[in-house]
């Protein structure tokens, strides 16, 4: 049995403890459903000790203490992969520190190195901050022309063939269904719950309201809809006091449910409610909310962006838009094509599951002969 080792190279509140969809944690349990060891490795900068978890059969979680360098992690020890009896590790490690010492270790100790990013470049804010960065990335790039590199986008793709890395090909992210309640109820049962209209069109945005999500764009595209469509605004940010007062002013509060904060699992309840999901950030690298939204079902609406770009097959799994006149015909067209919906749920389930991925994964390791140390 292969024992891959998922190590993150990343501090921040994503992959702690009780953290929503950790990706790491989703694709160790799609390594485990077709039959392989998962073995997690989280930095804990604040431990002392390593603790471990055993999440589910062949899926294992550990924190083990590191010092941490602004959001890049460095463990104290790379032990585990050895106590683990670590076949390969699969790096998620984009432009971090860590990078070249992970892939040091591996090379010493004959554990196969291969690499799924979803970045190569600094999106830090600070001119100073992204020329460092990229300088010191130079050499996980030296490390990605050498292993096997996935991107988990067509764009990040393009980008790593201009920078020299041959890739391997698009391995995206998936979605960990584990995470996801399996049931809702109709959409009226729904609606019933969370006590929405019944009979209105409702268009539902999740995500932080930071100017780079592009939240205010709910307002004139609400104008643009007929005045029956409603809408539900899951977020808080930067922007969640200019929001309100914009919609005060154009006369539109009573037409939107304004949201601060949900448990993620009661998210999923307004997906199955809604009749159509909105993303208007045109950076968007990739986008949860999007897999999930239409996971359930629930048409999008986005801007082209990397992520949504890949994900959505234009006219038949969603539609792009960019202006309000644009995106209030795109919406009331998804809305009214229940295909729409069910092609969404379609793309998601053949390919933005975490076992299309490690499926795709496990087919390379045969390939490179990568085989149980035993």
């Amino acid at each position: 049995m292969l024992t891959i080792a998922i190590p993150q190279l990343y501090c921040g509140a994503s992959g702690k403890k009780g953290a929503y969809n950790r990706q790491e944690v989703g694709l160790a349990r799609a390594f485990a459903a077709l039959g392989c060891r998962a073995v997690v490795l989280y930095p804990d900068p604040g431990a002392d000790t390593v603790s471990r978890e055993d999440l589910e059969p062949n899926v294992r979680i550990y924190d083990i203490p590191a010092r941490a360098a602004g959001v890049s992690a460095f463990y104290r020890s790379w032990q585990v992969l050895l106590d683990e009896k670590a076949d390969a590790v699969h790096v998620m490690g984009d432009n971090a520190l860590g990078v070249p010492g992970l892939f040091r270790f591996c090379r010493r100790h004959g554990i196969f190195f291969y690499s799924q990013l979803g970045a190569v470049r600094s999106s830090s804010r600070h001119a100073a901050v992204r020329f460092v960065m990229d300088l010191l990335g130079r050499r996980n790039l030296a490390i990605y022309r050498r292993t096997p590199t996935y991107a988990k986008t067509p764009a990040v793709r393009d980008q790593l063939r201009g920078l020299g890395v041959p890739c391997a090909g698009v391995l995206p992210v998936g979605l960990d269904t584990a995470v996801i309640p399996a049931s809702m109820g109709t959409r009226a049962e729904v609606r019933d719950y969370l006590h929405l209209d019944p009979k209105a069109p409702i268009l539902v945005f999740v995500g932080r309201l930071d100017a780079y999500k592009h939240p205010l764009d709910i307002v004139p595209v609400l104008e643009a809809l007929p005045a029956s469509w409603q809408a539900v605004v899951i977020g808080q940010g930067s922007q969640s006091g200019d929001l309100h007062s914009a919609l005060d002013a154009r006369g539109l509060t009573a037409r939107v449910r304004c949201i601060p904060q949900l448990p993620n699992t009661a998210v999923q309840a307004y997906y199955h409610a809604c009749d159509v999901f909105v993303n208007f950030n045109p950076d968007e690298i990739f986008g949860m909310s999007l897999l999930e939204a239409m996971y359930a079902g629930c048409p999008p609406v986005a801007r082209h962006a990397p992520g949504p770009d890949l994900i959505i097959e234009e006219g038949v799994s969603g539609f792009f838009a960019d202006t309000p006149g644009e995106f209030a015909r795109a919406i009331c067209r998804a809305a009214g094509d229940p295909a729409v919906g069910h092609a969404a749920q379609k793309r998601i389930n053949e390919h933005f599951l975490w076992t299309n991925s490690a499926e795709t994964a496990l087919a390379m390791l045969r390939q490179q002969g990568v085989k149980p140390r035993g």
